[in-house]
């Protein structure tokens, strides 16, 4: 297998076909001052895009190194290695001398890096910690031909040290030849250093000579230190040059910008002759040595060609409005610096941002851009806003429309209303966000204080969507007549239209989703907002008795349980529960990647190229930062039915559940899969699981920082990754009963593949979240870390409870 390096997306093989390896060089601190300054400012997204820059130049590795006096290097390289992991294609090189910013980054990035670098300038001390490291995490290393007495200046001592450090790093640390990139070093020939005039000859030959002598070991060059001090034209022409005569001499990888580099073909003879007569220090004579004939043949030629100059072709105007609809922060705030002159700042957000953001919801609307990108676009202008603030009047914004924002009382989910927030704020109104579980009265007080034009309310379960229907009277009472939005999963326009609009003299208005709420916003402002009308078959259904279904078998045997009574699981391995992860459900329903418009084929490419290393960034960061702490109590009960009514026996008392039942044939109710106590009763199932409060407290941080695309991500996983701790915990508990052996439900859209069922407490089987009661009475989950508010949900958000039923027709199904 031929020596190779990965990221998240592809593997590199070290030694191409055509070579050299090109490494890209611009995102160095030490190296770009573009990338040095942006650095300084912590524009780490403007840092990330001059290493995503690199890719279509050419770059088939990008070095990334962040080294520089009175900057935290640790914090600087984690943050990027994570940015670029989960954007790259290339893999990375991770540039950088200090052993703990290396250990850290290689736990944290999920491909095959390369280390630069290592020496023995130490006598040995570092290269051994860095070797075991690399080892420990699959890595190559750079192995720079440096000892105590510095760096080698002939092949003799590049040799003699390359020598050194190969027996250290593969014979004691356990390397293999393939695993280090030996770094001759070249120094500049363009200095006019009599001691350098056979700088690139030595380079040359210890690259020869180190592949002859280290056989299986591949070499690597910085390539630019030949030409330092030279003008531009002269660099880039003499770089490509000597990089052709470092391949021909064995050389496999080189760092520099590829964008730099001139296929030898395009080069002139009259430009070759000269860069080979400096480089091979020849044809010297009296009156002009190589050097200056080179500098003299080129100064005619001379152009500037910073690396760090770009051309803009677009108006400012024009360049704004494309950088927010492509979520593009990079030099966001020069341009608004530019603009800043052109125009006062309320009219570049309304005259600019505002637009721009309604054109990229409207290509959300017809499904040419997802909900991801969108949140990218909103964090744009999030921070455009920001910038421009301190220059704007205190009565620039007063006349915005204002929302207030809410989850109802007792309701702890915020992802909907948060999503609404974005939305609204950033296509230009007021929104007062006053956060979860927000009791009736303080919504009024909120809403009379702020004077505000417009409420939201938010919930996700059932007895949310109830409470939503029974505050309406009291919003009434309390004279406001200003539109309600109502939003969450358990809503439906029926239920709005009838259950909760009567009760409510101004407009009620279903809102499906945070651009519906945009949508309802815009038509109060133009006069045009009516209540919700019904049009939907479906709705909320109340505790129904129903007519009992007959066709249940209770002939079937009541398995055996391992043991009756209540345990606590709290070491459950985080990395088993990635398998039951429902990516079909994160990618497309909790992430918002739709196929909409798309072929088959782009749909796919869409997922590979964006979902899925994001996914897989995730799983590595969850591992590598502890960011789930799984946790269970769980248990088996003797149980009997009656009605539409479970009564469970645990610690000597009987505990009462009651179900709904389906109002429609076939009339389905959770508690007709267990026998009758003149059956012979039962035994009843019951786990209570989470992941902790460590996802919430990250999805939050992300969200106060305005990072929404993130926070998008995140808090989806967290969603699914609690959701698969249930699907882990209902297999062992199958496998306990005997009716399963721990197997990975399939995913697809016939997703139930083996007996029984666990229904899920505040879904559609079992809505009541009062059942949380008598089952807190007997899992005691306080002992875990889970509390239930005063709305019977449970806190931390990112927790799930069920009961399992070990009934062979036991399926799902809503009432």
């Amino acid at each position: 297998m031929k020596p190779s390096v990965s990221s998240l997306y592809q593997a590199v093989e070290l030694q191409q076909e055509i070579p050299p390896l090109l490494i890209g060089e611009r995102a160095n601190s030490n190296g770009s001052k573009k990338f040095r300054e942006l650095l300084l400012e912590d524009d780490y997204q403007a840092c990330l895009k001059i290493a995503l820059d690199q890719e279509p130049k050419g770059a088939h590795i990008i070095d990334l190194c962040t080294a520089y006096a009175g900057r935290d290097e640790l914090k600087d390289l984690t943050t990027l290695v994570q940015m670029c992991a989960k954007s790259l294609k290339a893999p990375l090189m991770i540039d950088s001398t200090t052993p703990e910013c290396i250990e850290a980054c290689l736990k944290l990035y999920p491909g095959r890096a390369i280390i630069n670098s290592i020496n023995l300038e130490d006598g040995g001390i570092n290269i051994r910690r860095v070797c075991k490291a690399a080892k420990k995490y699959g890595a190559a290393v750079v192995a720079l031909t440096i000892d105590e007495n510095g760096m080698a200046m002939t092949a003799d001592e590049k040799v003699a040290i390359a020598k050194a450090i190969h027996d250290i790093a593969v014979d004691e640390c356990g390397l293999r030849p393939s695993d280090i990139l030996f770094d001759c070093l070249t120094f500049t020939v363009g200095s006019g250093d009599e001691k350098l005039r056979d700088a690139a000859i030595q380079t040359i030959d210890g690259i020869r000579r180190i592949k002859e002598e280290l056989p299986g070991c591949l070499t690597v060059l910085g390539l630019s230190n030949i030409s330092f001090g030279l003008p531009p034209k002269a660099r880039r022409v003499l770089n490509s040059v000597f990089l052709h005569e470092a391949v021909n001499g064995g050389l496999d990888a080189a760092i520099v910008d590829a964008a730099k580099i001139i296929p030898l073909a395009r080069i002139s003879e009259e430009d070759k002759l000269v860069c080979l007569d400096l480089l091979y220090d020849r044809n010297r004579d009296e009156e002009k040595n190589p050097l200056m004939r080179l500098i003299d043949y080129f100064s005619d030629k001379a152009d500037s060609d910073d690396d760090d100059s770009t051309t803009e072709t677009l108006f400012p105007e024009e360049q704004l409005f494309k950088q927010l609809v492509n979520g593009d922060k990079d030099g966001l705030e020069d341009l608004l610096s530019i603009l800043r002159e052109r125009h006062a700042p309320l009219e570049i957000i309304n005259q600019i941002l505002v637009p721009a953001m309604r054109h990229v919801g409207e290509l959300f609307g017809k499904g040419e851009i997802l909900l991801p990108f969108v949140l990218q676009s909103a964090e744009v202008m999030k921070a455009s806003v920001t910038r421009l603030e301190p220059f704007m009047e205190k009565n620039d914004v007063s006349n915005a429309t204002r929302v207030l924002l809410a989850t109802v009382q007792g309701d702890v989910h915020d992802i909907g209303k948060n999503l609404v927030d974005i939305i609204l704020s950033n296509n230009g109104y007021k929104v007062y966000n006053i956060g979860i579980k927000v009791p009736v009265e303080t919504i009024i007080q909120k809403a009379i204080e702020y004077d505000v034009d417009v409420i939201g309310l938010s919930g996700l379960l059932v007895k949310s969507a109830i409470a939503m229907q029974e505050s309406m009277s009291q919003y009434r009472d309390a004279g406001l007549d200003i539109p309600i939005l109502l939003g969450g999963a358990a809503l439906t326009p029926k239920f709005v239209a009838e259950s909760c609009a009567p009760n409510y003299p101004g407009p009620v208005v279903y809102c499906a989703d945070a651009f519906a709420g945009l949508k309802a916003v815009r038509e109060h402002e133009e006069g045009s907002l009516v209540s919700t009308v019904y049009n939907d078959v479906t709705a909320i259904q109340a505790l129904k008795p129903g007519i009992k279904d007959s066709s249940i078998d209770k002939t079937h045997p009541v398995p055996t349980a391992p043991f009756t009574g209540q345990k606590y699981v709290v070491d459950v391995d985080p990395e088993k529960l990635f398998p039951y992860i429902n990516k079909q459900a994160l990618f497309r329903g909790r992430w918002g990647y739709r196929r909409g418009k798309m072929s088959a084929e782009e749909y796919q490419q869409l997922i590979e190229t964006k979902a899925q290393p994001i996914y897989e960034e995730l799983q590595h960061r969850t591992l590598a930062e502890k960011l789930i702490s799984p946790k269970v109590t769980y248990g088996y009960f003797p149980c009997y039915s009656e009605g539409n009514s479970l009564f469970v026996e645990a610690d000597n008392t009987l505990h009462h559940f009651s179900f709904p039942r389906q109002a429609e044939a076939p009339h389905l109710c959770i508690a007709d899969y267990f026998k009758t106590r003149e059956e012979g009763g039962d035994i009843a199932g019951f786990f209570l699981v989470t992941i902790g409060d460590r996802m919430g407290l990250e999805t939050a941080k992300l969200y106060q920082d305005n990072a929404y695309h993130d926070y998008l991500m995140l808090h989806g996983f967290s969603v699914e990754i609690t959701d698969a701790l249930a699907e882990y915990w209902h297999a062992i508990m199958r496998k306990d009963l005997g009716i399963g052996q721990g197997e990975i439900p399939s995913r697809g859209l016939t997703c139930q593949d083996y007996q029984g069922s666990r229904y899920a407490f505040g879904y559609p089987s079992c809505p009541d979240l009062d059942v949380h009661k008598p089952l807190f009475d007997f899992l005691k989950p306080e002992a875990i870390g889970v509390s239930l508010t005063e709305n019977m949900q449970m806190v931390p958000e990112q927790t799930t409870s069920a009961i399992v039923v070990h009934h062979p027709q036991a399926k799902y199904f809503a009432v």
